[in-house]
């Protein structure tokens, strides 16, 4: 007689990971969860997108880059920069990082007024980081900000061919000008970017616990059959 075949076992990359919904204990498929968190870093909700959460990723999306946009629109722009000197760090930047892509642009402003070309990469000048006593500017950018900006004059700069060097605290300035504003804009943006780190985790690891933990759990605190009454 022949031995009876057991079902194949899938293997672990066929497996789906679930979790269980609060609401209705429906099982949600969290697809690739590695995935579904990278995506909602890049953009917050697309991992929900993904994974076919769709209600969730139009609620994440609406309300962290509302915040986020309403946080830059109050700071003017400049609440949201990244800078690593020593001594003018912009910490609260780790947090507003959490936005993802929407963020980007502060690390490409901060490369490029560091770099050979002394100037931020878009004219607008948008999340670029505020300049310090003693800093090396273009020409060009020092000419724009002593037309655009109220605050600085052709005072503030030395002349050190071939560049300009700012000699006054820039974020001084900013924070002059905006007043509240500017810690309001912070709060707003960092604030949207530490709620993205939730909204990741959820892509990540589902509302609740995974549905196979939830068995073995369920299993665990099943009591064991009673024994017989003694003879």
């Amino acid at each position: 007689m022949g031995k009876r075949s057991s079902p194949a076992t899938p293997s672990p990359t066929q497996r789906r990971i679930v979790a269980i919904s609060p609401d209705d204990g429906a099982a949600i498929d969290l697809k690739q969860p590695e995935l579904a968190a990278l995506l909602a870093w890049l953009v917050p909700g697309l991992g929900h997108f993904y994974q076919g959460r769709t209600r969730k990723g139009v609620l994440f999306m609406t309300v962290v880059l509302t915040t986020f946009v309403l946080g830059l629109w109050l700071g003017n722009g400049r609440v949201v920069y990244a800078s690593w000197r020593q001594g003018e760090t912009r910490w609260w930047f780790v947090c507003q990082a959490g936005v993802g892509v929407a963020a980007v642009p502060a690390v490409i402003q901060s490369m490029a007024i560091n770099g050979p070309s002394r100037e931020p990469f878009w004219r607008a000048g948008w999340m670029t980081p505020p300049l310090v006593d003693g800093q090396l500017v273009s020409r060009r950018y020092a000419e724009r900000l002593i037309q655009n900006d109220p605050y600085i004059v052709a005072d503030d700069f030395w002349d050190r061919p071939p560049y300009k060097q700012f000699r006054a605290d820039q974020l001084s300035m900013w924070h002059h000008e905006l007043g509240r504003f500017f810690e309001l804009g912070t709060l707003y943006t960092v604030l949207a970017g530490m709620f993205n780190m939730l909204i990741i985790y959820d892509a990540w690891a589902g509302p609740m616990r995974t549905a196979e933990r939830e068995k073995h759990l369920a299993e665990d605190e099943t009591p064991s059959p009673a024994t017989g009454a003694d003879g």
